[in-house]
């Protein structure tokens, strides 16, 4: 379309996930179902009244452009938002793609999307209009390593690497933008045979020079260099005030801080890296506007907007936050742990 101006076998993930938060969840509406929602601002809507986002599971903030992507699964499209939060223009797929899964966009508007073309899982590149460039693939993987099963991509904000969460075995690949591996993360690393037999991995983000990869069934978010080295995890698991009971996603902003969506507690929890402190929560479990239900993904954008995608009801919400994101030039914020 053309835009106007080693590890064992498990469970599948979806069926994992499903599980966890049927079991940890409280009921819809209980305890803060009357109470304000501080800094939320807008819900993202569609133009045409009988146009919804259906299963809007992921989100992305393009730092650059200042749009905001949505991968709106079950209508097999990329519905695209400007800098205020109002429709731009959308990318169907049909027969480039289907069931669009994670996108993320370059400093010149190369897209790069997980998507599934037929039965498979694939990365694709797009150009700034939405037209594609091919499929590829991860190459150069060590060996021994299983045939990879891609759960959520990134790009570093300078497009100079591409970030790849593998389910199947359990690593985060460092690649170039055609997919050659240069370096990858194993993400079982310090865990026991339990713990690593029921590890579920959220989402890959990238802010500044860190990457930030969701451990839920840790109640913590790994933080990484550029090049994979670890600067530690930041978290504490638990389901009380200030702690992390299903964690998915994260964002850095410029400031040194990370913001967290813990899908079991529906709120965002907002921690310090310099001493790794949660100072606050935002939002909370709910269908009034500013409250969440089953959380999927979150961004922050250079302005300082937080958006949060859910399934139920097809929903990207809009929150305010102190600081807009890590950007390219934002260096050395977290120091290893």
């Amino acid at each position: 379309m053309t835009r106007p101006p080693g590890a064992p076998r498990r469970l599948p993930r979806a069926l994992a996930i499903a599980a966890a938060c049927l079991i940890l969840a409280p009921p819809l509406g209980r305890a803060v179902q009357d109470r304000g929602v501080p800094g939320y601002l807008k819900r993202l809507s569609l133009p045409g009244a009988g146009d919804r986002l259906r299963q809007p599971l992921a989100v992305h903030a393009d730092l650059h452009a200042g749009e905001i992507f949505v991968c709106d699964r079950l209508n097999h499209r990329i519905v695209i938002f400007d800098e205020r939060g109002l429709y731009a223009y959308e990318i169907r797929g049909g027969g480039v793609f289907s069931t669009p899964i994670d996108v993320a966009v370059d400093p010149d508007g190369l897209i790069v999307l997980l998507a599934y073309r037929g039965t498979e899982r694939t990365l694709m590149r797009l150009d700034f209009d939405g037209r594609p460039l091919g499929t590829f693939a991860l190459s150069g993987l060590p060996e021994g390593s299983r045939e990879p099963r891609p759960i959520s991509i990134a790009l570093a904000p300078d497009g100079s690497r591409l970030y790849v969460l593998d389910e199947e075995n359990f690593r985060l690949w460092i690649a170039d933008r055609d997919g050659r591996v240069s370096g990858s993360f194993d993400l079982l690393t310090g865990l026991n045979e339990r713990q690593a037999r029921d590890q579920i991995l959220g989402q890959v983000d990238a802010y500044g020079d860190v990457v930030l990869v969701g451990l839920p069934m840790l109640g913590a978010v790994q933080l990484l260099g550029p090049d994979g080295g670890s600067l530690g995890l930041i978290g504490i698991k638990g389901t009380g005030v200030c702690q992390m009971a299903f964690p998915v996603s994260a964002a850095l902003d410029m400031e040194g801080n990370v913001v967290v969506l813990d899908r079991q507690r529906t709120l965002m929890t907002v921690w310090t890296t310099s001493d790794r402190r949660c100072t606050g929560e935002i939002s909370g479990i709910g269908r009034r506007p500013g409250l969440l239900y089953q959380p999927a993904d979150l961004a922050l954008d250079a302005r300082g907007r937080i958006y949060v995608s859910q399934g139920f009801e097809g929903r990207v919400q809009v929150f305010e936050h102190r600081a807009g994101a890590a950007g390219p030039e934002s260096r050395a914020l977290v120091a290893p742990r």
